[in-house]
């Protein structure tokens, strides 16, 4: 995939301490372009990680090195305003990610006692980040806000009927049926635990000036 770049070259001490501040706190570089009345961003900290690194050996064994940035991250455009609120939860997110994990690993280790209990303590919890509402960008994150929802309100999150859409708990009876409304409980902690390592993997690429970053930044139909 081609696409469309401004260079510039920076320092390696200037990566190496954007590197050392590690990835909760997003830095993002940005070029003005005079002659074209935009400016164009780059978030360094993913760019260290995602392409610096693996491209290098060891990316600081020269004394600078160019970085490009897309001319489609445009902060006047939708693509640009859409990247720079998604930067700007990065912290509320990360956040959020650890209670996840952490949620889903003590509802497992409760599995066999009173684990809808802990399950109702839990949502109550989470359901009062204030991102669950403003993630149009990344709609997988809205599909478990759903989850969330309908668990709080009917106790079950309805997961599983979504899931695999030829199965009604509704119609099971006895031990089967509270076996798949457990299940229907578990997967919407699994899938939320499964939310960094999402993060990590693909949307951390985001409006970076690679193939995975261009093909999978959000919307792509401004792309």
């Amino acid at each position: 995939m081609s696409v469309d770049v401004y260079s510039l070259s920076l320092e390696i001490s200037e990566l190496a301490t954007v590197e050392r501040m590690g990835v909760g706190f997003p830095a993002l570089l940005v070029i003005a372009d005079l002659s074209r009345d935009k400016c164009v961003f780059v978030c360094l900290n993913d760019y260290v990680d995602k392409i610096l690194i693996p491209r290098f050996d060891d990316y600081r064994d020269a004394n600078s090195r160019t970085i490009h940035l897309p001319a489609s991250n445009d902060i006047s455009t939708t693509v640009g305003q859409v990247a720079l609120r998604w930067y700007a939860k990065r912290s509320k997110l990360f956040s959020a990610f650890q209670r996840f994990t952490y949620q889903n690993s003590e509802l497992n280790w409760a599995k066999d006692g009173d684990w809808r209990s802990l399950a109702e303590h839990f949502a109550q919890k989470i359901v009062r980040y204030d991102f669950w509402d403003d993630v149009e960008m990344c709609p997988i994150i809205g599909h478990y806000r759903d989850g969330l929802l309908r668990f709080i309100e009917t106790g079950q999150p309805g997961l599983l009927e979504r899931s695999i859409p030829l199965v009604d708990v509704k119609t099971f009876e006895g031990e089967l049926d509270e076996h798949l409304r457990k299940v229907d409980v578990f997967l919407l902690w699994n899938g939320l635990s499964v939310l960094p390592k999402n993060y990590e993997d693909v949307w951390r690429e985001w409006f970076l000036p690679n193939d995975l970053g261009q093909a999978m930044s959000a919307p792509p139909e401004e792309r």
